[in-house]
């Protein structure tokens, strides 16, 4: 059975006339009439009779009508949808830490636009879990965070392991002993963040050290220049100062064998995941994340 036999057909049912529906069509009278016989002789049922100078339905073609209004409005839906997913527009809250907002959001959105340029995205700097409760209340249609969520409402998608580092800067490194700099210098820790806290709590157990000052900052990117200034020790996340230890300026110290990771997840409603132009943008995100601080 063709597609434009039965939109034939669909026609026809709604004009009850053939020559309106051919001018409907575009079609001549000829060819609607071979089409409707076409499909008659498929389903060896009439579909239409005359009563007077009126067509009407038989109650074959009225149950045929209600398959073809449901077939179609499908047919609608579906090419919709895969014009939104081929050229997606609108509007996109979303929101991240700062050192994501730095260091990946740049290369990934300017990626998307290069494709989508319709997208308009708005970027959020705030801590995560600012940013979970502004994804949880729809507030950020989509997010990034340090750690991972496990809500039933929300999709968590892992685009990165990382691994944590205590570093100290080289010259303070090369002047003195360990012991004495853990027990003199500050330790910068981050100070926003359940998930990210956490994290570092673990490390501190695991280290089975005590730091007997203690600096707290809210951004990474902040703590890590107070680390390249002697200000103190921190621990910092590898990606972040990968650039920093591979030229000396930082220095890595290892108080414990156990390596102590941390995961960064992309989050947002599950009853939002349908909408195309959330969807192209995650998908972007999920292939380029690893490689955004490198590009």
């Amino acid at each position: 059975m063709e597609l434009r036999n039965l939109k034939t057909f669909q026609v026809v049912a709604e004009c009850l006339n053939f020559t309106k529906a051919a001018e409907k069509l575009n079609f001549t009278q000829p060819t609607v009439t071979a089409q409707i016989q076409s499909l008659e002789r498929e389903l060896n049922q009439l579909l239409f009779f005359r009563a007077g100078r009126k067509n009407h339905l038989t109650p074959a073609g009225k149950l045929l009508k209600k398959y073809t209004d449901d077939l179609f409005h499908i047919v609608d839906e579906m090419e919709a949808a895969f014009l939104e997913l081929e050229k997606p527009h609108g509007y996109l809250k979303v929101a991240a830490p700062e050192y994501y907002c730095i260091n990946y959001f740049p290369i990934v959105v300017s990626e998307f636009l290069k494709t989508f340029p319709d997208v308009h995205i708005n970027l959020i700097s705030c801590n995560s879990d600012d940013v979970l409760k502004g994804v949880a209340t729809n507030t950020y249609d989509l997010g990034i965070i340090a750690g991972e969520v496990s809500k039933s409402d929300i999709n968590n998608i892992i685009l990165d392991e990382e691994e944590l580092l205590l570093v100290i800067s080289k010259n303070i490194f090369e002047q003195d002993e360990i012991n004495h700099i853990l027990n003199t210098l500050p330790f910068i820790r981050f100070r926003i963040g359940v998930n990210f806290q956490s994290v570092i709590n673990q490390y501190i157990q695991q280290s089975n050290f005590s730091p007997r000052k203690v600096i707290e900052i809210g951004s990474e990117e902040a703590i890590k220049r107070a680390v390249l200034n002697g200000t103190g020790y921190g621990l910092l996340s590898s990606n972040l100062i990968k650039k920093e230890i591979q030229s000396g300026e930082l220095t890595p110290i290892q108080l414990t064998n156990q390596k102590i990771s941390f995961k960064t997840s992309l989050i947002y409603l599950k009853k939002n995941e349908e909408k195309g132009v959330l969807k192209s943008f995650s998908d972007v995100i999920e292939s380029l994340w690893t490689k955004a601080d490198t590009i």
